[in-house]
């Protein structure tokens, strides 16, 4: 009974995270803190590069354990995520400091992101 319980409980939480990421996926928008991170055009070179990343940390995104953030690999990830993302219509590879003005938004940015630039994969994966 309790692995029954513990499996719903992980379903439901891997459904309620697929749903979010197709809600950004769709509306191109992550609203964080009351901040709009909008998606520019992504491209599959791109979408596949934080898709691999994506489904090799997500167990340890899911265990809030983030040692990946001072990993080279990371910093390459990041700066794609960047490239496709706007904040007051401009691209955060440009923003300087703005992880300095808001920090309370970083994790929840990244948590958003990586699925919801992934959403095409995972869904073909699901069967979505």
């Amino acid at each position: 009974m309790k692995d029954t319980n513990k499996n719903l409980k992980q379903e439901t939480e891997v459904s309620q995270a697929l749903d979010m990421a197709r809600k950004i996926h769709e509306d191109k928008c992550a609203t964080i803190n009351g901040r709009d991170y909008i998606i520019a055009n992504v491209n599959h070179l791109k979408r596949r590069k934080v898709f691999a990343y994506f489904t090799r940390i997500q167990k340890d995104l899911q265990n809030k354990d983030f040692w990946f953030l001072e990993s080279s690999e990371w910093a390459e990830v990041e700066k794609t995520i960047d490239s496709v993302v706007l904040f007051d219509g401009n691209s955060m590879t440009k923003i300087r400091d703005h992880w300095d003005d808001y920090p309370q938004d970083y994790f929840l940015y990244i948590q958003s992101m990586m699925p919801a630039l992934s959403y095409p994969f995972l869904k073909g994966l699901s069967g979505a």
